[in-house]
């Protein structure tokens, strides 16, 4: 396990809601281990630097052990600086009559100006997680500006998927979720997405000893894709719980590693070799991961039905990233 003197933490977004749940889960620990100290360098818009400083005075009221200080701005390059980790929760939210497209535009260019800053003024080591959506688009975007930064160090939120994969999986077989094992996002974190449970263990056993072929590349696929709608729909807000959740489990297997018979699910900046994913684009993929690393899982076995599926999220990906 790697060991800092102290992680300096830069965060986006940091007074919204997903920020807010995360930030006792960091606190407490759960992140980056019991002992790992930090400190916050929170990014907001000038209008909502007031609350943040709000937030900055509770998260101080806390007192964590593990952390040694915080600093909010509305200024990038204050935020970046010399940061060990950035988590980019914030972007520009899709609006009421909206076309997806100008979404895509106005973030593309926030997170352009973002990635140069962040090449400038962060470490060359910094380890860059995007949950904002486009989540996939906006961390290729970023990652395309930070020439100092390898490409390697740039992911992608996929693990609530991946979550949710896992969790439906345990229910469905009646089961804990410790016995769920090797399930797979591929793709985007859109409705495209492939989540893949023909790999999956279940109690041992491979999945399709407990499932029909048709269970796993249907209900099971549309009760994953569905989830985030229907609780949007139930509870009238995002997966805040889930999604803080999701992000520490991210970092945490990335810090602390995957065990030696599973693996996960990152949106990583493709280098082309791997299951025909163009260079330079984020798409979800398995990996592996031990002391803040990760290397994609190469040897999946794909039918003509996951292939099928990963070149939908293929096409939508690069319609949207280039």
């Amino acid at each position: 396990m790697q060991k800092f003197e102290e992680l300096k933490i830069a965060i986006t977004g940091a007074a919204g809601n997903l920020a807010s749940a995360f930030y006792p889960i960091l606190g407490s620990g759960q992140v980056f281990g019991s002992t790992q100290k930090f400190s916050l360098q929170l990014l907001e818009l000038p209008e909502k630097l007031q609350e943040l400083e709000g937030i900055k005075m509770q998260i101080q009221d806390c007192a964590f052990p593990l952390l040694n200080n915080v600093i909010v701005s509305s200024d990038s390059a204050v935020a970046f600086k010399d940061a060990d980790v950035a988590i980019f929760l914030g972007a520009m939210p899709r609006k009421p009559g909206m076309e997806r497209s100008d979404l895509l535009q106005m973030n593309r260019e926030i997170f352009i100006q973002q990635g140069q800053i962040l090449n400038e003024q962060a470490k060359t080591t910094v380890k860059v997680l995007v949950v904002a959506n486009p989540s996939n688009t906006n961390c290729a975007t970023l990652a395309n500006q930070c020439t100092k930064i390898p490409q390697q160090n740039f992911t992608s939120l996929m693990q609530l998927d991946h979550n949710r994969c896992v969790s439906t999986l345990a229910r469905e077989a009646n089961t804990t979720i410790d016995q769920i094992k090797r399930v797979i996002i591929w793709g985007n974190h859109s409705l495209t997405q492939y989540p893949d449970m023909t790999h999956s263990i279940i109690n041992g056993k491979q999945a399709s000893e407990t499932f029909s072929k048709d269970f796993l590349r249907n209900a099971l696929i549309q009760q994953v894709q569905q989830r985030g709608g229907q609780i949007l729909q139930l509870s009238r807000g995002a997966s805040t719980i889930s999604g803080a959740i999701a992000v520490k489990d991210h970092l945490r297997t990335w810090f602390l590693g995957t065990s030696q018979d599973n693996w996960t699910s990152f949106g990583v900046i493709s280098d082309g070799n791997h299951y025909g994913i163009p260079k330079g684009l984020c798409f979800s993929l398995p990996v592996t991961c031990k002391d803040f690393e990760f290397k994609v899982v190469g040897d999946v076995e794909l039918d003509d039905f996951a292939k099928q599926r990963i070149q939908l999220s293929l096409v939508e990906l690069q319609k949207e990233q280039y």
